[in-house]
Formats: structure tokens, sequence, C-alpha cells
């Protein structure tokens, strides 16, 4: 609690009060025996401090009550070392005490014969009165006291408001703002002296503010755009009222920047699944080629299409480029236009406005595209993107600008696109079902996942790798493969590719008893294979070569140019190619 030198102030001019009243002089001490107030008639010397040894002292060191006819009858006067210097004729001292503690003392001092014998004559009700001026010294205090505390809790929200992330505006009933904290004044860039006064509605120009203020109509994530001509920031607000007694005493609106929601995104979807082209296994000559590829491209910003069969993994390539891209501090956004129903795709990708349809949420809500506003979105399975909407998303990638479902403004964004897909989207051109200018615009950067059956190193590699991510998950300590084993996945041809692969190996590793995974540990369908008779080693790997080789002139060509460049990639000589195709029966390919 405070003490009575805190109000110091207020306890002179109660002094003053008193002896101006009672025409008599006053002297008020805290428990330390600091004077906190004296009308200074009763002694020729200044004193700047009580000892305990005065009569003021005592009353503060026992609490009593005391009354002092005269110097003569006191004890404290007939040793004080002051006493020549002092006018006393008579003297009342009641302490000041509260709950029990003791916080000073007042003293009232007769200096003439005329008011020692009023102070005498009266001293039952000077004592009455004299602790009705101590109970309003330390209503004071309290007082004080309540006003510090209430400083002290204004200034920490003031401190918590200016702390958070996010803008708040506080308005009383009438709408007129009252309070904005230090993010509000760096977003509009003004000051809090320009806004206090102001309406609500001449800052923020929705409709939904007038509601707030009127019928305490609370809103939530309503998007707009505020600030000065030239400054505009691109914002999400909310607004809830103040209740006071079931009756409106004001508003609250809260404002985050876009830009902040879209850090939270970027935080949420790339931390934990940011990847790498190091993570992603494979040394078959393809796999390197294209991981080469891939990597000179991640810096630039054109589209880019991955093909490939399903469970290649086209998102893991997508995920990887965008990491290695100047856009992977901000968001990638994966969506897979196959699994989302007709109707709310659109909605997903683009956005809508406000009651833009039955069911939408209320404030309308930013789309992908928005959400990947800086970053890489990620489209996947593009071939089943309904015919209608495909126009819409040529727009988006020509101009840069998006415009909400049922909204007419359009809101720039700076998205790269990464598609994927698993259909021959060329053949789709052809058949008028996907849209011959948004195939050009998507695939200015063709990316092809070769399938896993063509480049069985990479099997080998994948399984081990695999063994030692589903062994941690699993808790488990499988060692390795059986030859027996080895060689039934080794030879089966994998139509799901990686993805059926690792399905394979988590099974085999559940099953599993012992140290190594045998082919008795292989789902039913892989052991199947086992049964039929099955070539041999030397034949496996001569198909699996013939492969290879017919996928690696697939993409450079049977020109002698392309054929030089192949046998570049597979590390053999032009003459060992040639030959190689006519063993093959590919030379008239």
């Amino acid at each position: 609690m405070a003490g009575l030198f805190d109000i110091r102030d207020a306890v002179q001019q109660i002094s003053e009060a008193i002896a101006s009243v009672l025409d008599i002089d006053v002297i008020i001490s805290d428990a330390d025996y600091q004077l906190v107030g004296d009308t200074k008639k009763h002694y020729k010397l200044e004193v700047k401090e009580i000892k305990d040894v005065y009569v003021i002292g005592n009353v503060i060191k026992t609490g009593v009550t005391q009354v002092v006819p005269g110097k003569l009858e006191s004890e404290q006067c007939a040793t004080c070392s002051i006493q020549d210097n002092c006018n006393l004729e008579a003297m009342l001292c009641v302490p000041i005490e509260y709950e029990d503690k003791r916080l000073g003392a007042i003293g009232l001092i007769a200096i003439t014969e005329a008011s020692r014998v009023r102070l005498l004559e009266n001293q039952k009700n000077l004592i009455e009165f004299t602790r009705r001026m101590s109970e309003l010294i330390v209503s004071k205090l309290l007082e004080q006291e309540a006003k510090t505390k209430l400083t002290v809790a204004r200034n920490q929200l003031v401190s918590i408001m200016d702390s958070i992330d996010e803008g708040i505006v506080a308005a009383d009933e009438d709408g007129r703002i009252v309070y904005v904290n230090s993010v509000l004044e760096d977003v509009l860039r003004t000051t809090r002296a320009e806004l206090i006064d102001r309406r609500l509605t001449e800052v923020f120009s929705v409709a939904c503010i007038g509601a707030l203020i009127d019928k305490g109509s609370e809103f939530s994530n309503i998007e707009l755009r505020i600030g000065r001509p030239g400054f505009e920031v691109h914002a999400l607000i909310s607004g809830r009222p103040v209740v006071l007694e079931d009756k409106n005493a004001g508003s609250i609106i809260v404002l985050k920047k876009m830009e902040d929601v879209y850090r939270v995104i970027n935080n949420l979807t790339n931390t934990a699944l940011s990847t790498s082209f190091e993570q992603i296994v494979g040394e078959s000559a393809s796999m390197l080629r294209l991981k080469d590829t891939a990597l000179r491209v991640a810096g630039g910003d054109s589209s880019i299409l991955i093909t490939g069969e399903s469970g290649t993994g086209k998102e893991l390539f997508a995920r990887a480029i965008h990491h290695a891209s100047p856009r992977s501090k901000h968001p990638f956004i994966a969506i897979n236009c196959a699994a989302m129903p007709e109707s709310l795709i659109e909605s997903e990708l683009f956005g809508y406005e406000d009651g833009s349809f039955t069911g939408a949420s209320r404030g309308g809500r930013p789309g992908k595209f928005q959400l990947a506003n800086g970053g890489t979105i990620f489209l996947d399975e593009i071939g089943d993107m309904p015919l209608h909407l495909q126009p819409k998303l040529l727009r988006v990638l020509q101009e840069k600008t998006v415009e909400k479902l049922g909204g007419h403004k359009s809101v720039a964004v700076d998205v790269r696109l990464i598609a994927a897909t698993n259909k021959d989207l060329e053949g789709m051109v052809d058949r008028g079902e996907f849209r011959e200018d948004l195939f050009y615009r998507i695939n200015v950067i063709p990316l092809h996942i070769p399938p896993l059956r063509s480049r069985p190193g990479d099997v080998r590699l994948l399984m081990g790798n695999l063994l030692r991510q589903y062994n941690a998950k699993l808790n488990k300590k499988i060692k390795g493969f059986t030859a027996d084993a080895e060689s039934v996945l080794l030879a089966y041809r994998w139509k799901g590719n990686v993805r059926e692969l690792a399905n394979v190996i988590e099974y085999a590793i559940n099953m599993e008893p012992s140290a190594y995974i045998t082919t008795n540990s292989l789902p039913f369908k892989i052991r199947e294979r086992e049964a039929v008779p099955a070539p041999v080693p030397s034949a496996a790997l001569h198909v699996a070569e013939k492969e290879l080789i017919r996928n690696t002139l697939a993409e450079f060509g049977m020109t002698v140019t392309g054929k030089r460049r192949a046998a570049e990639a597979l590390g053999i000589s032009l003459s060992t190619l040639y030959r190689k195709l006519k063993e093959m029966s590919l030379d008239r390919a």
C-alpha cells in the first residue's frame, strides 16, 4: 500500500484547512516519521523530521491517542531537546490507521492560552473531528492507490495492445475513435492524434461498421483495402460490440494485414512439408537428368507442367522446385483438382464475396491464389479441371489478378504455377476436352517423371530408404531383405510406382517376425508373381535396359542428334547404342 508521503500535497491541504477552521496549528507525520503536513506555527526553528520521542512520534509508535495539557505535564515535552524553541501550550494527537496498520498521526497544537482553553474544553469533540480527518486522509490515500493501480493497468493494457501483431481500434457508443494501437498507426501511416475522435465509418468504408455501431452486430474477417491513395493496405477486419449492462458502450475493431495472414499460412504449410532435391531418392540417369533440369528452372518464374504416372512423386518435385526457388520463404499451396467437387473448385481457387451463394461464410473468403501470393500454387490433376473454369484460370495466369466469385474487383496476385497430371493433355486438347491456349500457358517448361519400372536401380535405393523410414515409424529393427524377396521386388513392374512400393514395404515390415524381410511377408499380389515362371535376372535386366533406352530416346528423339544425346545420357558410345537398338529391334521405332 502507498504511504502518506505519496499524497503529501493533499495532506498539506487538509492540514491548512483544519488550521483555518479551528484557528490552531496542525502537524501530520507518516509512519516513517516524515513531516507530510505542517502549518509551522508552534516552533521557532524549522523541523524537518519527527522523532519517536516527540508527542506525535510516541503516538505513531504506540497507536494511543494522547492529550497534552501543557509542556510541564508531558514526559515527551519535558525531555525534548527543542522545547525552548517550541510555542506549544497544549496538544491533541490522534493516530491515522487503516485495517490495523498504522499510517501516521495528526497533531492539533494550541500555541496561545485562548486556543489552549478551547482545545482542552472541547477535546472530546476535537478527538472525534481529528479521527474523521484521519479517515479523510486514508480515503485520499486509497483514492491515490486506486488511481495508481488504474494507471498501471492502463499502461499494461496499452503495452499489450501495442505488442500484438494486429491493429486495434476502440470507439465509444457513438462510433468515435477513442484509442488506436501502434500497429494501426503503422498500417495507416498516420498518428493517434489524427485518428482520435474521428468516426469509424470515416476510416473503414464497409457497410457492416454502421450495423456494428447502431445495432451491435458483430462481424469477422471482412476483406478490404484501407489507407491513403498510393499507400493502400490489403487487410481483414473484424468487429464486436462492447456491452455494459445490456447496453451498447462502444465497439472494438481488429485489423489483420493479409501479408501476415499469408505468413501464418506459409509457416503452417511450408515448415513441415518443405522438400529439397537431395530428399528425392533416385540415381538413375533419367532421374539425375530430371533433377538437374528441375533445379535449373527452379530459379525462374515460368509455369511448369509435371507429367508422369500416378505415384511417381509429382508433388514431391513441385515442392522441391519451390524449396529451391526465390519464392521459398512464401507459401506453397497445393490443391487437387480431381479431389474437389466441381461446384466448389471455383470458390476454393478464386475465393468468394460475402453472400455470393447459399452457405457462403459471412464476410467471404480468399481463394487459394490469394493465399499463395508471393509463393507457388500447385494444381495437381489439372486435367480434371472443369472446362468452364479453364478460361478463368487462363485469365489469372495472363493478367496476374483474381476476381472472386460474386465480386467485381480484381485483386493482384503474384504466384508461380506448377501443374501436374497423369493424363495425356495433348490428346485431351485434340478431343476438345482441354483448352489449347491454357495448355500452352501451363506447359512452358515440361518435366516428365519416368515410371519406377524403367529405373530398376532406383527400386533398390528406394527399398533401403523406405526400410529406414518405416522402421522408425513402426519402431521395428528390420535389417534388410532376403535375396529371394529382393529379386521378387526388383522384378515386379510397379504400376503404382513409388507409392505402391512404399505401401508394400510398410506392409512387409508390419508382417515380418524376423530380422530380414522374406517373400512370405510380401503382399499376396507380389508373391503371386513368384509362382509365374519369371525371367532369369539377365532377362529382367534386358527388359529394364530396353525400357530405359526407349524412354531416353522418347525424350531426345530418334534423330542423329537425339541419339547422340541419348547415348551421352546413358553413358555409352553412339555405336553401342546403334548395336543395342538393332539387338532390341528398336531401330525401326
